[in-house]
């Protein structure tokens, strides 16, 4: 693909031989559906590729690169061209315009004190400095002259401001609330014109959406021949749809799983394809396509679906099919599915982001506390089944105090027990005490401290739990989570009664 133009000691003006681009004309890309261009044409001053149904680019004659360095940029995008996905390719072009626009983009004898200058300016951007030394390291391993291990080392060093992809998930809830979920399913099962064929279409993107929670390039790579279903002797249809995986490393084409989805999403969908094959013919491969019938873009499905969300009366900034992935996750995971099931089910490359999701369950729990705490009837039901009335501190004699551990913190002054004084309780102190009605809070307790302990330890099975793929039917998280909910209505009952009369009576 590439050389050298002369092997032998170049002069004083150039400490290196010429670096001479001779890549093939025409590179191959990675491609997802059939109807997309597989070939990059490197003999024009613009490359081209497409994604989604997006074009991708690279402007060379934007780039103010030195002759040596732009046959050698050129190399790298080849090399990236073929070996990564589009999207991908098109971050390693921002790195490159990037790189174009500072002071080492006119020569490969870098200063290293100007390449620390430039290193601080590349790390504002996680990609660009990820994508920089990508290059770096592309250049070393094929022996360029002119990049040296040493200088690796340094750009290797530097660490950007990155943010966790996932920490929305771990610091809050971006999901569907019960309220916001129940209209999203009115506006699924509304009854629709047979006439109005966009709105058809696009109230299967949000069923399906709903259910399988692809992302748009999974939608946009659907083709009409992913989807299937069988006949049983009895008559009774079962309907498959093999969702191509949108982030799987090294595979040239898109693997496609296969998902079960409902009878009602599935006699939606045939209705569909033969609405597709009547307008357009059996040429046509789309799942979803324009009036024209031209496959759907990224943002075309991001859009429509967009406009279904709002339409449910669901308006959340920058979210779209990812709001309806975080709630599939969250759902999953608030069910005790296991963190690799998770991953399976969502085709995700590794189970960080569905730890993420388990992470963030004692904060779903956390949610429902906060609205059972304030709801009348849920505070008549703590009241009648769990816990004796509240109390004064200073009305109790010491020896009925109760004290224990959790987390293995020491807990004590929440309350006073009603046992006789001298009676062993076979339960377990504190953990058990927020369900009996022998124990009498303190209206000054310390409840929060207990809350948080047990949180934190709840936090813990379902570490240990997800590592050893038991996390299904696992007893002592459940008893921890209606623990937790008693000690939250414990909280609110006492603030109440800090505010007002009681009726605890």
């Amino acid at each position: 693909m590439t050389k050298s133009a002369d092997q032998e000691d170049a002069s004083p003006s150039s400490s290196f031989p010429m670096y001479v681009f001779e890549g093939p004309a025409l590179v191959a890309i990675r491609t997802r559906t059939n109807d997309q261009p597989k070939y990059v044409d490197t003999r024009l001053p613009v490359w081209t590729w497409y994604d989604g149904g997006l074009a991708m680019t690279i402007d060379w004659a934007a780039l103010q690169f030195s002759s040596e360095l732009m046959a050698i940029s050129k190399s790298f995008m080849a090399y990236v061209l073929e070996k990564y996905a589009p999207r991908t390719a098109q971050m390693f072009a921002n790195s490159l315009q990037a790189l174009s626009k500072t002071k080492i983009a006119n020569s490969l004898l870098w200063d290293k004190s100007l390449l620390l200058i430039i290193l601080e300016e590349l790390k504002k951007s996680r990609h660009d400095l990820v994508g920089f030394r990508r290059f770096y390291r592309w250049a070393i391993d094929r022996g360029i002259q002119g990049f040296d291990l040493d200088t690796y080392l340094i750009i290797k060093d530097t660490k950007s401001a990155r943010v966790d992809p996932y920490a929305r998930i771990f610091l809050s809830q971006s999901g569907l609330e019960l309220d916001e979920e129940i209209r999203l399913l009115r506006r699924i099962g509304r009854e629709l014109s047979s006439n109005a064929w966009d709105e058809l279409q696009f109230n299967i993107v949000l069923h399906l959406g709903f259910e399988l929670a692809p992302r748009a390039i999974q939608f946009h790579s659907l083709d009409i021949t992913d989807f299937e279903f069988v006949e049983s002797a009895d008559h009774e249809k079962y309907y498959t749809l093999w969702l191509p995986m949108a982030k799987k490393v090294g595979q040239r084409r898109p693997e496609r799983r296969p998902r079960k989805i409902t009878t009602r999403l599935g006699e939606k969908i045939s209705r569909h394809v033969a609405e597709i094959q009547q307008r357009f013919g059996h040429d046509c491969e789309a799942l979803f396509v324009s009036r024209r019938g031209k496959r759907l873009s990224v943002n075309e499905i991001g859009l429509g679906l967009k406009r279904e969300l709002l339409e449910a009366g669901i308006e959340k900034p920058n979210q779209v099919s990812m709001l309806l992935r975080h709630h599939l996750g969250q759902g999953l995971a608030d069910q005790g599915t296991p963190a690799d099931m998770i991953a399976e089910l969502l085709g995700h490359n590794s189970t960080v982001a569905a730890r993420a999701y388990v992470t963030a369950t004692p904060n779903i729990a956390r949610i429902k506390e906060k609205a059972l705490g304030k709801s009348p009837s849920y505070q008549r039901i703590m009241r009648s089944l769990l816990t004796g009335k509240v109390v004064q501190r200073r009305d109790t004699v010491p020896e009925r105090a109760i004290r224990g551990v959790i987390d293995t913190q020491y807990i004590g002054d929440i309350g006073a027990c009603a046992l006789p004084v001298h009676t062993h309780c076979p339960y377990n102190p504190v953990y058990a005490c927020y369900t009996c009605k022998k124990f009498h809070p303190f209206v000054d307790g310390r409840h929060e401290q207990v809350k948080e302990a047990l949180q934190r330890e709840a936090q813990r099975f379902i570490d240990m739990a997800e590592q050893a793929g038991d996390l299904i039917q696992n007893r002592p998280l459940a008893q921890h989570q209606t623990t937790i909910l008693a000690v939250s209505a414990t909280i609110e009952r006492c603030r109440q009664h800090s505010e007002g009369p009681s009726d605890d009576v």
